[in-house]
């Protein structure tokens, strides 16, 4: 944080000898009129003040100002408005013009509920308002990490809102930046219009030389006041307004290419190495090759717990259901395969995008498929201790949790003994079992043999017919 404010407040120093970019805050209602409106437009102004001077925010609901003349002074309008606008043939085309040529244009929650009859708005803005079924709280999942508007509140939030979905919506035309977490809602609930899952809920775009933010959140005043809805509306309007840079081309449409997973591209996480007939252990770490496996992101979960179900927009289904994730990229996905999954079990693997899916990956699920990641120890001479931090050692006794870390109390042990060799040579397994606090990570406590020359030496593990890779290990003298 400390990190992020200071960059911060370089970017503002070097900006204050310059006017300060105008927003043109739009909070007319000729239909529905939100209660939120006034806290809408006290948060806004307040944006100008929180950008350091960068920024300055004008309300108003009166739409004359819609002019080429007027818009002139300002760099960017946001529209949080309802129904049809008495705007003139000419306002009309004066906005779209501004934008064109360079300004820009946002919206927030109800900005896709206005100007219905004038198609060329909905172009615009990416899509039209078609109901909101759901009015809980809900999980969204943050598809484009890397944009400076949602880079915050990446990879997920939890929020209370009136969830819109929307017609004439396509991801061809847009960057998807926010989508529903549709676990979290009943899709079968009354008015779900929407048949593909698919629940955008913020996005941006190009249009001429302008930039395009348009975000569904704006329902209620508590809306306004989260401080990260906060954050998100200042970064938008600073990327609106060109001070901060981030793509806008579309990537996720029905005309993106489908994610592939190479063949043999399902390998140990430890090792890189494909175990022998695709073999993968119930609780392993995974790791998958292939081609187009996100939509462009490279994203890590960071540490964060529990894993979750979908990153960046990616997500890794086993027999139909998610598993959790702890990195994702175009070319490279890290994530835990479940321990409910029993092994001997048929099982397959598929990689989806938003619309996209790849064909199904064969898995065979064993007992055990061991992975060496690491072998430490302090100090490397016979009789003295060791740590191995693996993957694949199977099953867990007391049973763990998938996508969270291991209790320290009481430890997880694995249900078989591994056998250690070092150099060859046996070595005493004093602990097999979940290394406490990490999630998919085991850890075995052995004791280095004696009859070993110094110098580097191979550690592996082995469980029945399964072996591991093999990793340098130093002995001492």
């Amino acid at each position: 944080m400390l990190r992020k404010g200071f960059a911060w407040l370089l970017f503002s120093a070097a900006l204050l000898s310059a006017a300060p970019r105008r927003v043109l805050f739009v909070t007319t209602s000729a239909g529905f009129r939100h209660d939120s409106i006034e806290v809408s437009r006290r948060v806004m102004e307040g944006l100008g003040a929180r950008s350091g001077g960068v920024l300055e925010v004008v309300s108003t609901e009166d739409l004359s100002l819609l002019t080429a003349a007027n818009l002139r002074s300002f760099d960017a309008v946001f529209f949080f408005t309802s129904g049809e606008l008495p705007l003139s043939d000419q306002q009309k085309q004066d906005l779209l013009a501004f934008v064109r040529n360079g300004g820009g244009f946002g919206g927030a929650h109800s900005a896709t509920d206005t100007l219905y009859s004038w198609p060329d708005y909905g172009d615009l803005i990416g899509a039209y308002f078609d109901g909101h079924p759901w009015v809980q709280q809900v999980s969204i999942d943050i598809e484009d990490p890397l944009h400076p508007a949602v880079a915050d509140l990446a990879p997920s939030f939890r929020i209370v809102e009136e969830t819109y979905q929307f017609r004439n919506f396509s991801r061809d035309r847009v960057r998807v930046l926010m989508t529903l977490d549709t676990s979290t809602v009943d899709l079968g609930a009354p008015g779900v219009n929407r048949t593909d899952g698919d629940f955008a809920l913020a996005w941006c775009r190009n249009y001429g030389q302008g930039r395009v933010f348009y975000s569904a959140l704006g329902h209620f005043d508590t809306t306004w006041l989260d401080a990260r809805i906060q954050d998100m509306l200042l970064n938008a309007l600073l990327w609106l307004t060109g001070l901060r840079p981030g793509d806008a081309t579309p990537r996720s449409g029905a005309s993106a290419p489908s994610p592939a997973v190479f063949s043999g591209g399902v390998v140990n996480g430890a090792s890189f190495v494909p175990a022998p007939d695709n073999a993968v252990a119930p609780g392993s770490i995974l790791s998958l090759f292939g081609a187009n496996l996100t939509s462009g992101t490279v994203w890590s979960n960071g540490g964060n717990f529990p894993l979750p179900r979908k990153l960046a927009g990616a997500a890794v289904m086993v027999n139909g259901a998610p598993i959790p994730l702890y990195f994702v990229s175009p070319g490279q996905i890290n994530a835990q395969l479940p321990f409910e999954i029993d092994p001997g079990s048929p099982a397959s693997l598929v990689v989806q995008t938003p619309g996209h899916g790849s064909a199904p990956e064969p898995l065979r699920l064993d007992a055990a498929a061991p992975g060496i990641f690491v072998a430490l120890g302090n100090s490397t001479r016979a009789g003295d201790p060791f740590l191995i931090y693996a993957t694949g050692l199977g099953p867990v006794r007391p049973p763990a949790g998938t996508g969270v870390p291991a209790p320290s109390a009481p430890l997880s042990q694995t249900v078989t003994q591994p056998i250690v060799t070092v150099g060859g040579i046996p070595a005493a397994v004093t602990f097999s079992g979940l290394a406490p606090n990490f999630a998919g990570l085991y850890q075995i406590n052995a004791v280095v043999p004696a009859g070993l020359q110094p110098g580097p030496t191979q550690v592996m593990v082995q469980i029945g017919d399964r072996k591991s890779n093999t990793v340098r290990f130093p002995l001492g003298p």
